[in-house]
């Protein structure tokens, strides 16, 4: 018996050793999947990531510089108001004409009010042009026309000023009067501030100018008024 068990234990290692041979194993294949996976070459060119849209700033057009009176200036003209107007000063100042300075030279009119900030933040410049434009035309005006609502208000304003400032100013009081004067020079009843008209020499209204004026101005007014 213990012959017949030594042969049968020898039957079974011959068999397990032929079945792990190496010329008998069948190569396992792939699972689909991965056997339809496409490998690049070495030779192959990489896939290029996508362009980069780089955004082109907007050209932007340099705005061209504002040229006062521009096609103005050669029209006929319309007759200032001959209406008075009122006025308003500071403590000491003496009064104003009773009508505005205009004719016998050019008369520049800026409209402007106490509440104003553009106004008041223009003013030391008409002050300095004043200096200039006389200086190329000794006949040149400058007035100033308030368009307030209270007088308090306005004449707080002129008394508050430096020495170098603006201490009297006409006046056109709400109502009749400020509408009458400025229907009779063509302005809107209730203008934005502020605004500018130029009177040539014999009283004709020449240019109406919105907004307030830059120093970059001051080579045309010059031109202007020494016409």
């Amino acid at each position: 018996m213990k012959a017949l068990h030594l042969t049968l234990f020898a039957s079974v290692g011959l068999a397990l050793l032929a079945c792990d041979s190496p010329g008998d194993k069948k190569p396992v294949s792939a699972p689909l999947e991965r056997s339809q996976i496409v490998e690049a070459k070495a030779g192959d060119a990489a896939p290029s990531a996508p362009a980069q849209v780089v955004p082109v700033a907007a050209s932007s057009t340099p705005k061209a510089p504002r040229v006062l009176c521009a096609g103005q200036v050669s029209g006929p003209g319309r007759a200032a108001p001959k209406k008075p107007v009122s006025q308003s000063a500071a403590s000491g100042e003496a009064a104003l004409p009773e009508n505005l300075p205009i004719g016998g030279g050019y008369t520049w009119v800026n409209f402007w009010a106490a509440w104003c900030a553009p106004c008041k933040e223009e003013i030391p410049r008409l002050l300095r042009f004043q200096q200039e434009l006389v200086k190329a035309s000794p006949s040149f005006k400058l007035a100033f026309v308030s368009l307030d609502d209270d007088e308090r208000q306005l004449n707080g304003f002129l008394s508050a000023q430096p020495p170098s400032g603006l201490h009297r100013s006409y006046w056109l009081k709400e109502g009749k009067e400020r509408d009458e004067w400025l229907k009779g020079a063509g302005i809107e009843a209730d203008p934005d501030l502020p605004f500018h008209l130029l009177f040539d020499p014999k009283g004709k209204l020449r240019c109406v100018v919105k907004g307030a004026l830059e120093d970059g101005d001051l080579a045309t007014l010059r031109a202007l008024v020494a016409q």
